[in-house]
């Protein structure tokens, strides 16, 4: 049976649990890490991350897989990504506010 766990900002994961969840290499996500794709939570030398920064990671290696990215390009990517859809959120907010005054 599969263990169920949640991701998001307060739930923590070290590195290797993206490695593994992500397919990516260590030293890919290591890279990820300095172009400031995944914020490590605190300092010291065991860093551990936001759990959803293995839904990113997930995110990246498909990028990777797809396109045949480098990690720049997949850190840039990921950036759209996420604007993109923080604006479609706010677009759905939006409608939904007209939609309540019509």
């Amino acid at each position: 049976m599969t263990e169920l766990q949640i991701l998001d900002a307060e739930t923590s994961v070290a590195l290797e649990d993206i490695v593994a969840a992500s397919g990516l290499a260590r030293e890919e996500v290591i890279e990820l890490v300095e172009y400031g794709v995944f914020q490590p939570m605190g300092a010291g030398h065991a860093k551990r991350f936001a759990a959803y920064s293995i839904v990113a990671a997930r995110r990246a290696a498909r990028l990777r897989a797809d396109f045949d990215l480098d990690a720049a390009a997949i850190a840039l990517a990921l950036a759209y990504l996420e604007r993109i859809e923080a604006l479609e959120r706010r677009v759905r907010e939006l409608e939904c506010l007209v939609l309540r005054d019509v």
